[in-house]
């Protein structure tokens, strides 16, 4: 599975991003990403559902999110007040992984 995630925004404006591959990450966090992603049940929601009508308040985050799997494809543009709730422990994870790499130098936020 292919995950590309970048989120920005909130009263710092941070700009987090990440790119992973389960093919080439710890099996532990592979086997914790494809978890979340199940238990979200990205695949079933719509982008229309999600997509934010308005900017919203000066401390939302704004999400981008594309999951490849298989022949399974989805790319989602969301914010904090759009995104149902089964997606909030994946964003965590992601977020935590983003500043991981930011940590190790192999992305700047």
């Amino acid at each position: 599975m292919h995950i590309d995630f970048e989120s920005s925004g909130g009263y710092a404006n941070i700009k987090l991003t990440y790119h992973g591959n389960t093919d080439t990450l710890p099996e532990e966090v592979a086997n914790k990403l494809i978890q979340l992603v199940e238990s979200s049940r990205i695949f079933d929601l719509n982008e229309k559902e999600v997509a934010p009508g308005l900017s919203g308040p000066p401390d939302v985050l704004h999400y981008r999110l594309v999951i490849h799997e298989g022949n399974k494809r989805i790319s989602l543009s969301f914010n904090d007040i759009t995104a149902p709730n089964s997606l909030h422990p994946l964003l965590t994870f992601l977020q935590e992984l983003a500043w991981e790499q930011i940590r190790k130098g192999k992305s700047s936020p």
